[in-house]
């Protein structure tokens, strides 16, 4: 991977057009200073997506999502970060400084990996469409594939006999060996063999469209039913998601996501015209691919059959998905009639009413969880015991403070039992406790005044100049402001920086940190309020050292502080209320 100075970085930032980049997918419309649109993280009927042009970064008030072009690139467009630089790099004809790859001979080997795969695609496309392998096209025919579905998802079948693919590449020993690496051949006491044979392909994508890998279901009888390439450098099972890169867009202009149980339910709903599902590749869903699909969409549908089964597979989605839930997702579960899946269901029913078994039977992920502790636990008092204690055991696991007390309270209603959850804080590792005190210890302070007061600074940052002594201290350091506070002020004073730089120099030092694009994206904060602002966080920093100060000379001294500072306040209140009565 080449590295990236910080100048190329930060040059490359302002030189981008974030507005250009964004409105690929967005309508953006001019909102007094910034840019505002619908989100194309979630879904939203009111616009509260902002890009500040200024400052180039955008943040959602919505669900939070916040950042730059190279933050854009990542989380909309699935790019890693190197490919992400390249891509803006090459955008605006900025060249990429001179710099060693980690190993030249490396990055050249996995281009070819992925060129053999793409070659390897086009080859199990046109074998399924020769004369003697009717039978694989006739397949997908009984299956309700359009000869358009099977062309965009370049369906494809691989041939009898274990010499297809060397007859295809003749017998080069370098070939072959690149062959076996990525999982289309494999070697045995009697050379190379092929993995695929006499089944139909699935050609498995990664997030930027590339193949990485197959799946393969025999035609005949046979096991297993289901093959999949192995673990490559390119192809990692339980990070990839089949129907991603090409149904990403799609799920963003229908604010519709499904989560299917295999790839023919993919390309069944596609097929009519329902181009919106996923689904994992062939085993239980990973916690991986369960943080793909929420940062997709923040409220998918799990799609599974309605027998047992199915039912098993909810239960784990509903496991693994809990360490990461959040208030801000709102996960949905569908069972199926008994024996039927989306394929075959569409082929009876049709698509309005397969949309409408969507739209009006899937059910919250609290009730589905709920309703499967119930089956669990069983009946009667032991039950409800039983019920109430797998519950504390399972939202002990959930990080979010607000949705665990929320979903405490329901599960208390249906058990009729107290859930001991402060017990099970005091089992969880330090840095969990510290998360479910969080909130509490910070109710007295005012988030919005801290919001307006940072984005008054970031939006005009001379303003760090004219600030008291005292303001280096505004926020104690357990603060999660504090670090990028602090870090500002250390800016100003080493660089002289920029309005963009400081900014720009943030997102960079703090990339995860969603306040910096929240503050930059706030209406913009005049002269006279930042004053009030920042007299008032004067006043709050004196008031609460006044409190915990012994020395009776310093507390004198603190209150004639005080008093100025109030009396401050009141003149320029007043002069402002007369200012708007003009």
């Amino acid at each position: 991977m080449a590295q990236f100075s910080s100048t190329f970085l930060d040059e490359l930032i302002a030189r981008s057009d974030l507005a250009e980049l964004i409105s690929r997918h967005v309508d953006l419309k001019q909102s007094g200073a910034n840019l505002v649109g619908l989100c194309p993280f979630h879904n939203e009927k009111s616009p509260s997506f902002s890009v500040s042009v200024d400052k180039q970064m955008y943040y959602c008030f919505g669900c939070g999502k916040g950042g730059n072009a190279f933050r854009f690139l990542m989380e909309h467009d699935g790019y890693p970060f190197p490919e992400a630089v390249e891509f803006l790099a090459q955008k605006i004809g900025m060249p990429i400084p001179d710099s060693k790859p980690v190993n030249p001979r490396e990055a050249a080997r996995k281009k070819h990996g992925l060129a053999l795969l793409d070659k390897v695609t086009g080859i199990f496309s046109r074998c399924l469409h020769a004369e003697e392998n009717k039978k694989a096209l006739n397949y997908f025919a009984q299956r309700k594939l359009s000869p358009a579905i099977i062309q965009k998802y370049q369906l494809g079948y691989a041939p009898a006999g274990y010499g297809f693919m060397k007859r295809c590449f003749a017998e080069d020993h370098n070939t072959l060996k690149s062959l076996e690496a990525i999982g289309v051949l494999i070697k045995n006491e009697r050379g190379y063999a092929d993995r695929f044979r006499e089944r139909v392909i699935f050609p498995i994508r990664d997030k930027q469209g590339r193949v990485v890998g197959f799946g393969g279901r025999i035609l005949d009888d046979g096991e297993p039913k289901y093959l999949n390439s192995p673990e490559t450098e390119f192809y990692h099972k339980s990070h990839l998601l089949y129907g991603y890169s090409e149904h990403r867009e799609s799920v963003r202009k229908h604010k519709m996501l499904v989560v299917v149980e295999g790839y023919m339910d993919v390309l069944a709903m596609a097929s009519y015209d329902l181009d919106y599902a996923v689904a994992p590749l062939g085993t239980a869903i990973t916690e991986s691919q369960l943080r793909m699909i929420l940062r997709l969409h923040d409220a998918p549908i799990f799609c599974f059959d309605g027998d047992n089964a199915g039912r098993k597979a909810a239960w784990r989605s509903i496991e693994r998905m809990l360490p990461i839930i959040k208030s801000e997702y709102s996960p949905q579960f569908l069972y199926l009639p008994d024996g039927e899946d989306p394929d075959t269901l569409l082929q009876k029913e049709g698509q309005k009413a397969f949309e409408n078994r969507l739209k009006n039977d899937a059910r919250p992920m609290l009730e589905t969880w709920i309703q499967g502790l119930k089956n669990i636990a069983g009946d009667g008092v032991e039950g409800r015991a039983r019920m109430a204690k797998k519950a504390d055991q399972m939202l002990s696991q959930v990080s979010d403070d607000y949705l665990r007390q929320a979903w405490q309270g329901e599960i208390e209603k249906v058990s009729e039992v107290k859930l001991s959850m402060q017990k099970q804080a005091q089992d969880l590792p330090k840095s969990r406790q510290y998360i479910a005190r969080k909130p509490a210890q910070y109710l007295t302070v005012n988030p919005m005044k801290h919001d307006h007061f940072m984005a008054g600074l970031l939006q005009k940052p001379m303003r760090f100049q004219s600030l008291p002594e005292d303001a280096f201290d505004f926020f104690i350091d357990t603060h999660p402001i504090h670090p990028i506070y602090t870090r500002a002020f250390s800016l100003v004073g080493d660089n002289k920086s920029t309005e963009l730089d400081i900014a720009a120099q943030l997102m960079r030092e703090f990339p995860d940190n969603q306040h910096i694009a929240r503050w930059v994206n706030l209406p913009t904060v005049e002269d006279d309020e930042f004053q009030l602002l920042l007299m008032d966080m004067h006043i709050t920093y004196l008031n609460d050292l006044l409190g915990r100060s012994d020395g009776l000379a310093v507390k004198i001294q603190m209150n004639e502080e005080l008093k100025t500072l109030r009396t401050q306040q009141k003149q320029l209140k007043k002069y402002l209320s007369d200012k708007e009565s003009l």
